[in-house]
């Protein structure tokens, strides 16, 4: 994994393992304890990033 920072943005390079275990970890994000003021953002974010991972990655 590669991270880059550039004042407020942070670019990740994955590799495709790496990618499967992000797609992974985002799948389950709606089942562990998050505050409830924080349930929509997270969801939302999982859903998105699974889109994106999904529509850009093999597998």
């Amino acid at each position: 994994m590669k991270v880059e920072r550039n004042a407020a943005t942070t670019t990740l390079t994955l590799s495709d393992v790496e990618v499967k275990l992000l797609r992974r970890a985002l799948e389950r994000a709606s089942f562990i304890d998050t505050p409830v003021e924080e349930q929509a953002e997270i969801a939302s974010f999982a859903s998105r990033a699974l889109e994106e991972i999904t529509e850009r990655s093999p597998g």
